[in-house]
């Protein structure tokens, strides 16, 4: 087993409040009906929903702000929203969160609306999900504007998360220069990639895709420990990039430092899985800024796979706070010191 010493992870806590964190990607609102099934439809034989209640809530790129707040750092929020009235619930959504409301640069465009995804639960069951939106890359003019506004803001970060949902904010040109950028800065960059851009991310200092995802980008299946070593030296040599990490579900993650040419395999912390819904967004937060406050790439792994062993134990997209990080590393006996 890993131990993490207590005094640092505690040290790093308290620098979390100090931080700033870029989140460049795809925002989408996550708006939930949530109610009852009493009979089917006699114009269909489907279930008729008889709606309790209602909320909207940050999805995508959203979701990783929401992390990041709930652990005490601030975001700066780059994309993209429609221009229309969702926009307006994306922006005083953002707001509610600890964002830098001077720094937020969210385009609006007329060519897209604001993404918006609705699901209909009944009795903790998703009936049916609902998804408006247009699937169109920002345009070259949109590029521009993106790339200045990082170019503005990213010395007075700590570091980079790109949160890609394949929406159309991270064209290849914007991946591009936001990795040249911060590698020329010496900035961290955090990605949670797409498949379809996978081979896109030159230079990133880690990518957090799960064991399918990773499996896809080679064409092929990833499931034993040398499988997955093999993967991980694979991808960091076409990438470049110094550390990759492969989460696994119930096996937990897979650490590769591709200068120690060493892999560290973490077992699952989750006692209880009740929704994996934005665990992803939850490792990737957690993992930058505590690698940004000052721990180790293996240390704020450990954290992160803690932090994905908490939210999967509740419904929903949920997020981790750091009282709940300290109280699960310390039932699972990874302190020391």
């Amino acid at each position: 087993m890993y131990y993490l010493d207590r005094n640092r992870f505690q040290t790093s806590t308290e620098n979390l409040k100090n931080l700033k964190i870029i989140v460049i990607g795809d925002f989408i609102l996550d708006e939930y009906l949530i109610g009852e099934v009493n009979r089917i439809s006699p114009e269909a034989p489907v279930p008729v929903v008889w709606v309790r209640k209602e909320k909207i809530t940050l999805g995508g790129a959203g979701n990783v702000v929401k992390n990041l707040s709930s652990l005490g750092v601030q975001s700066i929020v780059l994309g993209r929203a429609g221009k229309d009235d969702k926009a307006k619930i994306l922006s005083e959504l953002l707001e509610k969160e600890n964002t830098d409301s001077q720094k937020n640069f969210l385009i609006q465009s007329a060519e897209v609306p604001t993404i918006l995804k609705t699901r209909v639960i009944a009795g903790h069951q998703q009936v049916c999900r609902i998804d408006k939106e247009e699937l169109k890359p920002i345009t070259e003019k949109e590029e521009k504007q993106l790339i200045q506004a990082f170019l503005d803001r990213i010395d007075s970060a700590d570091g980079v998360i790109l949160s890609d949902y394949d929406k159309g904010t991270l064209t290849p040109k914007i991946i591009y220069e936001i990795s040249r950028i911060c590698l020329e800065r010496k900035k961290i960059v955090t990605v949670d990639p797409q498949v379809s851009h996978f081979f896109q991310y030159q230079g990133a200092s880690i990518l957090t895709p799960n064991h399918h995802e990773a499996g896809k980008a080679l064409g092929r299946k990833l499931e034993t420990d040398s499988e997955i070593l093999q993967a991980a030296e694979e991808i960091t040599e076409k990438l470049s990039c110094p550390s990759l990490m492969i989460t696994r579900g119930e096996k937990g993650m897979s650490l590769y430092l591709t200068s120690q040419k060493e892999i560290f395999h973490i077992p699952t912390v989750a006692r209880e899985v009740f929704d994996v819904t934005g665990a992803g967004d939850t490792v990737i937060s957690t993992y930058t800024a505590y690698h940004a406050a000052g721990l180790s790439e293996l240390d704020a792994s450990v954290v992160s796979n803690a932090a994905a062993g908490v939210v999967v134990a509740k419904l929903g997209a949920e997020t981790v706070t750091p009282e709940e990080l300290k109280n699960s590393l310390s039932a699972m006996g990874t302190f020391q010191g």
